[in-house]
């Protein structure tokens, strides 16, 4: 079988069997998505997503040291200095570890680069905070900070979970699972916002708080979504319980009002998913960090004012309005650059009038639609930074690795990557890196679908087998399906989508590159779909 828009559709179920004991536990249709997803032989860490059965803290690299040096500041009355990220794991992980220390009536203060002075720490920022306090925490980043950190008249905790380069800052406490290599692989995958609740949780005990450190667990869901972390058992327990919590603050259970604010803006307050954290409350809080001040996002999480936790939305809300108006200009621009490079197994564009806040989306969009891994870099003077996302699961992190001599500063997971560069070096680094992914596969990974499943069988009871898996994300993808041949004699087309009835249920489509095969219908045409939150996604037509 292939698609219009897939060459191939791979059905997983005719590949992989569950065991029988798994039937008889589950069912055959829950089995099957449990086997798929490669869950079969943790399915009860699956289910069992209780707070308790998270992993001890001591699976996490220098926790305890880290700890006892925060304690001894908190004690002593000395200046904390917290130095997050401008993402929304960054913001998150600042607010929980800010949140703990003010009420520890700790000397703290919470500071956040913009894309102005560029990710993590540099060497005017790490002199500054010297002459101001005793003791530096970063957030969400600091892991490569070598020079920075060795040259610091500043005690320095890095709390982080970026790859850890071949050499470390020496000078600092590294709390980070990817810099030992015997870290459980759960742990691995955590995101900072989870590794700081996990040191709040300490910091509550050993400081005799009258806190419950649950209370922080919608900031490590939004963590954990926002930065596409693998919904492994772990991370599932925090989401699963964050989103627990989210939805009791949407319905006033729980007094945050910032959060409810910022619920309320985006339209989210019943029935609120992983989904609904990636595409609404995820975006506005990264608005503020990508173009204007993320700030305004940490103070918006941490208020309890309704009225002032309004205002802050509103902001953030009208921020996020512009990013989107920036992002669609750039995307525009950058497609037109990147058709003329559809054949390079990696594209890298470049231009100066292009918004740094906005090049990891941009570059995202395109990896996706291209198929091929892209880096775009906004140009300053003799600077270049920029945002590298791959496609089809390639892994590029490795690969940049051989270039990273030509870098002035990187960073980054396996399938994303952010990079500061001479502007001169960007010919040289695009040819290099087109030479670098020249092996990979040119062959455009195929459509993995669960199995087939006829829309006339999609009912109330297979919907609350597939909501079982909730949430769904990285590394647990929304179930897939191919259906019956079907007919469709009318399609209608509006605001950036494709909508049609089948059988009483509406199906919509989000992908462009299907609307000029669906203007004429479909006849007797099987489809490929995905059912999100009982919603009937089209992601591909038979050819």
């Amino acid at each position: 079988m292939k698609g219009r828009l897939y060459d191939k559709w791979v059905l997983l179920d005719r590949e992989i069997k569950p065991s029988e004991g798994t039937v008889k536990a589950y069912g055959r249709f829950l089995a099957q998505l449990l086997a798929n997803r490669g869950f079969e032989s943790v399915h009860h860490a699956i289910f069992d997503v209780k707070l308790k059965n998270i992993l001890h803290y001591s699976t996490i690299p220098n926790v305890e040291e880290a700890v006892s040096r925060i304690v001894d500041a908190v004690k002593r009355g000395e200046r904390i200095i917290l130095f997050g990220d401008y993402d929304a794991d960054g913001i998150t992980g600042t607010a929980i570890l800010y949140d703990v220390l003010s009420r520890a009536k700790a000397k703290v203060v919470a500071l956040l680069p913009t894309r102005a002075t560029g990710y993590g720490l540099n060497l005017f920022l790490v002199e500054k905070f010297s002459k101001y306090g005793e003791l530096l925490i970063t957030v969400d980043n600091g892991t490569s900070a070598i020079e920075e950190i060795e040259g610091a008249d500043i005690d320095v905790v890095v709390i982080d979970h970026h790859n850890a380069p071949d050499e470390l800052p020496r000078k600092a406490v590294l709390v980070n699972p990817k810099v030992r290599e015997d870290s459980h692989r759960y742990v691995l995958e955590l995101s900072s916002s989870a590794i700081c609740f996990y040191i709040a949780s300490l910091l509550i005990k050993e400081l005799n708080l009258s806190l419950d450190v649950r209370e922080y667990l919608d900031y490590v869901a939004i963590g954990t979504v926002a930065d596409v972390v693998p919904l492994n058992p772990l991370n599932r327990i925090f989401v699963v319980k964050g989103l627990e919590l989210i939805n009791h603050i949407a319905k006033g259970y729980t007094d945050k009002a910032g959060v409810r604010s910022l619920l309320r803006t985006s339209g989210r307050l019943e029935n609120i998913t992983a989904k609904d954290i990636s595409y609404s409350i995820a975006p506005r809080i990264n608005a503020a960090g990508r173009i204007h001040d993320p700030k305004i996002a940490l103070e918006l999480l941490l208020e309890r004012d309704e009225r002032r936790a309004q205002a802050l939305a509103d902001k953030l809300e009208s921020l996020n309005h512009k990013r989107r108006r920036i992002t669609e200009k750039v995307l525009k621009e950058a497609y037109t650059k990147a058709k003329e490079l559809k054949d390079k197994p990696f594209i890298t564009l470049w231009q100066e009038s292009w918004h740094p806040g906005i090049l990891g989306i941009v570059a995202g969009r395109l990896a996706r639609t291209l198929g091929k891994p892209t880096a775009v870099f906004q140009v300053s003077g003799r600077k270049a930074t920029g945002s590298v996302r791959s496609a089809d699961g390639i892994e590029i992190y490795a690969k940049l690795k051989e270039l990273s001599h030509m870098f002035h500063k990187w960073g980054g997971h396996a399938f994303a990557a952010g990079i500061t560069m001479e502007s001169h070096l960007l010919p040289e680094f695009a040819c290099k890196a087109a030479e670098l992914f020249e092996e990979v596969s040119k062959e455009s990974s195929p459509l993995q679908l669960d199995m087939e499943l006829p829309l006339k069988e999609l009912n109330g009871s297979v919907i609350k087998e597939i909501e079982l898996l909730e949430p769904y994300g990285e590394g647990n993808p929304y179930p897939t399906f191919v259906s019956e041949p079907i007919s469709v004699g009318s399609v209608s087309f509006s605001r950036g989508k494709a909508s049609f009835t089948y059988a009483g249920r509406r199906v919509v489509c989000w992908e462009p590159g299907l609307f000029p095969h669906l203007k004429g219908g479909i006849h007797e045409r099987r489809i490929a779909y995905s059912v999100v939150k009982g919603d009937i996604n089209l992601i591909d037509v038979e050819d």
